[in-house]
């Protein structure tokens, strides 16, 4: 296990020296004050000047626009702050980060008071987008021969306060659940959020309560974290594409995390954190029962590009080429909550972008999380994993994955699974499982057709997977990968929903698997890179 760390540690090392970036700040407005700061929100919908207008003044009348107030508590900045470029960049992120909000921007306007020819302050006008907050959620898939569906209604910004409230009734693979969720992004308009989630399942229930007040920017100096949750459900166990038994699981724990950046600069950041978890689970007959003193280290740069039509047609994205590279230490003990069986809980990894260009790049991963106990690992997977983008217009894009799971003593829940569901289009529903899988993919998207109508866009993909996942006891072997080709027709609407866009696939397997047919359809997954 320790030539595992020693490989994880020199790839992160080696893709460092790869892609070291660095930036600066905006030449122009180092070390001016910030003036007055203006926010502009704007509706749903824009009205024609010309044609059928009224439904769109309708809805816009109907939806009650975000208030300023809360778009305002997401600013990092204020009026007589010295204007910071990371700043102003990572409130845009932050803001085109919420549910009710589809994009974001803001305008730095130079100021020259005396009139001498010099700016003294910068004025800043901060523009947002709003998405309908208020519809019903209606969602089908289909994948293969089974059927996701879901039916509820969402309210994502409850009184232009930002507030969210879900319920819905849902069937997924395994079970149906039946869910009532609120969520507050600016508790008592503080920057901590909070999660409440109380569901009923067929086989069990889950009830979750969070409160998160997490890093707002690279140089936010603290953190926490406290949250709890119980969950009653059996667990489907498969081989061969076929459900073979289910295992009884039931939990609770419990989480309080502390973090503390300790050393931050305009575009990197140094943080670490303590944290203390329980952990009670019986799985089948098998009990755990950890209690878990927990140290972690994480370095964070940022370097972002932001692009249209990768996942979300013309909505702005961001992705980030810099660098993440962390580790945690847990120990559990009697001493703390846990059993009488002492274990170590061990995660490590390393993010890095790769540019070629502002629109050509690769994003590399490389972790690895597991338990020591009993003087063996138990649970460990590791995960290497490189999702590549280049965009060969504004809106054609080919996309590019590849992903390497290896898994060691897993527990007896946790199986690796593979087919149309996770990736591997053109062959059935969790076909192939076992402790290793592979899974690469090329895809070829063209975004033909933007906000028709203001309600929707259109565009079409081609794609090739190749994957699979080997059972513990098989030798791995290339040849043992199973392709599949296929075309998409990608669907979405950004100003009616949030999620971005959704894909009808069409599948076809080019090698033949026993008693299963070569065509798979799947309806309503989310467009990913």
């Amino acid at each position: 296990m320790r030539s595992r760390f020693q490989i994880i540690n020199a790839l992160s090392v080696c893709l460092t020296c790869v892609s070291a970036v660095s930036a600066t700040e905006e030449p122009g407005f180092v070390g001016l004050p910030i003036g007055t700061i203006e926010i502009v929100n704007h509706e749903v919908f824009d009205e024609p000047a010309t044609g059928v207008s009224a439904p769109y003044r309708i809805a816009n009348t109907v939806h009650i626009r975000t208030r300023d107030e809360v778009v305002g508590r997401e600013l990092l900045f204020e009026t007589g702050d010295l204007f910071d470029q990371e700043l102003v960049e990572q409130t845009e992120r932050n803001l085109r980060g919420l549910s009710f909000i589809r994009d974001a921007r803001i305008d730095t306007i130079a100021v020259d008071l005396d009139s001498d020819g010099e700016p003294d302050q910068v004025d800043m006008r901060v523009l947002t987008w709003d998405t309908w907050s208020l519809s019903p959620r209606v969602d089908f898939r289909q994948v293969h021969n089974r059927t996701i569906w879901e039916l509820g209604v969402s309210e994502k910004n409850l009184f232009g306060r930002g507030k969210s409230i879900t319920a819905t009734h849902r069937t997924n693979l395994d079970r149906t659940i039946d869910r009532v969720s609120y969520a507050d992004p600016q508790l008592v308009g503080s920057n901590v959020s909070l999660l409440v989630s109380a569901s009923h399942l067929s086989d069990g229930d889950e009830q979750l309560l969070m409160l998160d007040r997490g890093y707002l920017s690279l140089r936010d100096p603290w953190s926490w974290t406290v949250g709890g949750g119980s969950f009653r459900r059996t667990d489907p166990i498969f081989k061969d594409g076929s459900e073979i038994g289910r295992l009884y699981h039931r939990g609770q724990w419990g989480d309080f995390q502390v973090g503390r950046a300790v050393r931050r600069s305009a575009r990197r950041a140094l943080r670490v954190h303590g944290a203390f978890r329980l952990r009670e689970e019986r799985v089948g007959s098998e009990m755990r029962d950890f209690g878990v003193a927990e140290f972690g280290i994480r370095s964070i740069g940022h370097r972002y590009v932001r692009l249209t039509h990768v996942n979300q047609f013309e909505r702005s994205e961001d992705f980030n080429l810099g660098t993440d590279t962390f580790a945690t230490v847990g120990l559990s003990a009697p001493e703390l909550g846990g059993s009488s069986e002492r274990a170590a809980f061990v995660s490590a990894g390393h993010i890095q972008g790769i540019a070629f260009g502002d629109e050509h790049f690769l994003i590399a991963e490389a972790r690895f999380d597991g338990r020591r106990e009993h003087h063996e690992w138990r649970n460990a997977l590791t995960t290497l994993r490189g999702r590549y983008l280049l965009k060969h217009a504004e809106r054609r894009a080919t996309i590019g994955r590849v992903a390497y799971q290896r898994g060691h003593n897993l527990d007896q829940e946790v199986q690796l699974l593979l087919g149309a569901e996770t990736g591997l289009r053109g062959y059935p529903v969790r076909q192939f499982s076992g402790n290793r899988s592979m899974l690469m993919t090329l895809e070829e998207r063209w975004f033909f057709a933007d906000d028709v109508a203001q309600l929707g866009s259109l565009g079409l993909a081609g794609f090739i997977d190749m994957g699979f996942v080997w059972p513990e006891q098989q030798v791995f072997t290339l040849r043992d990968l199973k392709t599949s080709i296929g075309i998409s027709l990608l669907l979405g609407s950004n100003r009616l929903s949030s999620r971005g866009g959704i894909r009808l696939d069409f599948g076809y397997g080019l090698n033949q698997v026993t008693n299963v047919g070569r065509w798979v359809f799947a309806a309503g997954s989310d467009i990913a890179f």
